[in-house]
């Protein structure tokens, strides 16, 4: 027998962040800490296709960029994972790390896409972000 369950808002009966759900086996994992709680999907110059908690992309010049969040991240201690995908030639290998540390807060991530020593725009970014909403 299906069972369907119809709710607005679930939370936890102790605390807002204390909900915990049953994963492999008999371990639990705590349900708000495996959410991913922004993402972006930009395409060439920085332009935002879709995202979730992103209010805006900012494009800063060649393979530069940030993601301003709606809602901010409680620290900077923040994970972010990332995935490109270029229409081919030289810049296809590239790695993204946060520019400087002022595009680095709980209100904003800065983006360098760098392709060797170049910084240059890729074709798509996709960016997701895990850690705890202030």
């Amino acid at each position: 027998m299906t069972s369907q369950l119809n709710v607005d808002t679930i939370k936890g009966k102790s605390t807002a962040g204390s909900i915990s759900i049953q994963g492999e086996g008999s371990k639990t994992t705590n349900l708000q800490q495996g959410l991913l709680k922004a993402w972006s999907h930009t395409t060439t110059h920085n332009t935002l296709a879709d995202s979730l908690n992103i209010s805006s992309v900012t494009d800063n010049g060649g393979g530069q960029s940030n993601d301003t969040f709606t809602n901010p991240f409680a620290n900077t201690t923040y994970c972010i994972n990332y995935g490109i995908r270029d229409g081919g030639g030289t810049n296809d290998d590239r790695l993204v790390m946060s520019g400087s540390s002022e595009l680095f807060s709980t209100s904003q991530y800065g983006v360098y896409c760098v392709s060797t020593t170049t910084l240059n725009d890729a074709d798509f970014l996709f960016l997701q972000y895990a850690g705890d909403l202030a």
